[in-house]
């Protein structure tokens, strides 16, 4: 399917009452209407595999960057046109190696790529040449540095800071989080504790045999918000970039809970023994980072409660049941994150993958047969 697919639905989803209309999470409470679109690929094959899951958007939102984790290159997508433009291809070993084990990646300006590999972060032009390396463990002093069982788990960068990192701090030692504003030229790191981590470690799960269970945590930057989460609760945090304050934000909900129960055991002997736990902690409700619509100057935030067939097999080799599909809701907040509607999304039938605000709309990922398209939801707000 090369050509350019618009499929228009009718803005027939009106806000419903309380009354009989069932279970109050099945209320679609939005008015709203659903493009699909496509991108042109020419002659190349998008990488679409993993749901663009290792995917920037460019500060303007004219391109969305896209990791090819077969070809071990970034796809650049033009998304005025949808067009393909070109990939910029990596090196793991030699004079350009970025190493072998990619995690991620940052846009750092019009010209350069920050490429995060394990234990090695690298500067790297468009053209994929390698123009300086970055140890974030040796930044800062002796106090302040990651110790040797601290990770750097996510990191964002704010258009006019390119060299003003900030992100998580994770100890795989102990489970605690932080969030870090690492200042490389100034060779400083400066930390702040947000209390909606030590929150999330009430859910920690230890396995006995090996590993540890953490409820997925966030930093993300939006619209001019650094703004903190953790996918148990929809609480968020706004964290001012200078002083490391946080402003708490907390929402009720009437048509989810506001966050999962957590009364999980804290430790668990196996794999088999979690793979239970697993799918009772998936049942519940989570939430996914904010995005910003700069035309209609509001956030949108997904959350998603998934569901499990009990007739299905397990896949084999694995302990854990897959999930056969998912409840979708949309929560609406204005500018300062105070929260102006919630809907359910019926036409979303799994977690919600990537997504992003462009031109007034909401676009969501959709692999449509091994090609990349995205659900375009139009809101009347």
């Amino acid at each position: 399917m090369k050509q350019l697919i618009f499929v228009l639905l009718c803005g027939m989803m009106l806000a419903c009452g309380s009354g009989d209309g069932g279970e109050n999470g099945d209320q679609v409470r939005l008015n709203y209407s659903i493009d699909t679109v496509m991108v042109h690929p020419g002659q190349e094959i998008l990488y679409v595999n993993s749901s663009l899951s290792q995917a920037q958007l460019s500060p303007e939102k004219t391109h969305l960057y896209n990791f090819n984790n077969t070809e071990f290159a970034i796809e650049k997508i033009n998304l005025d046109e949808l067009a393909y433009k070109g990939k910029i291809m990596l090196s793991k070993e030699g004079p350009d190696g970025v190493g072998q084990y990619f995690f991620g990646f940052l846009l750092k300006d019009e010209n350069s790529l920050l490429v995060r590999c394990y234990n090695q972060d690298n500067i790297v032009d468009l053209n994929g040449k390698k123009k300086s390396q970055i140890d974030f463990k040796k930044v800062g002093n002796e106090t302040e540095r990651l110790s040797d069982s601290e990770n750097l788990i996510s990191a964002v960068l704010i258009p006019e800071e390119t060299d003003v990192y900030y992100g998580l701090i994770s100890s795989w030692e102990d489970g605690n989080t932080e969030v870090a504003k690492i200042l490389v030229d100034e060779d400083k790191i400066q930390r702040f504790d947000i209390p909606i981590f030590e929150k999330a470690r009430k859910l920690d799960i230890q396995i006995t045999d090996g590993g540890r269970f953490t409820m997925a945590k966030y930093i993300t930057y939006a619209g001019d918000k650094l703004i903190v989460g953790v996918e148990g609760t929809n609480e968020m945090y706004e964290l001012d970039k200078d002083t490391g304050a946080a402003q708490h934000h907390e929402y009720s909900s009437e048509l989810t809970a506001t966050e999962k129960k957590g009364n999980y055991p804290s430790q668990v002997g196996g794999i088999e023994e979690f793979a239970g736990i697993y799918r009772r902690i998936y049942e519940e409700v989570g939430f996914l980072p904010p995005v910003w619509d700069e035309v209609n100057e509001v956030y949108y935030r997904f959350s998603f409660i998934m569901e499990f067939d009990d007739n299905a097999e397990k896949p084999e080799g694995s302990p854990f049941q897959q999930p056969s599909g998912a409840k979708v809701f949309l929560t609406v907040y204005d500018k300062d994150l105070n929260m102006l509607a919630e809907s359910a999304i019926p036409q979303l039938t799994q977690r919600p993958p990537f997504h992003f605000a462009k031109d007034g709309k909401l676009w969501v990922f959709e692999n449509i047969e091994d090609e990349m398209g995205f659900v375009q939801f139009g809101f009347d707000l």
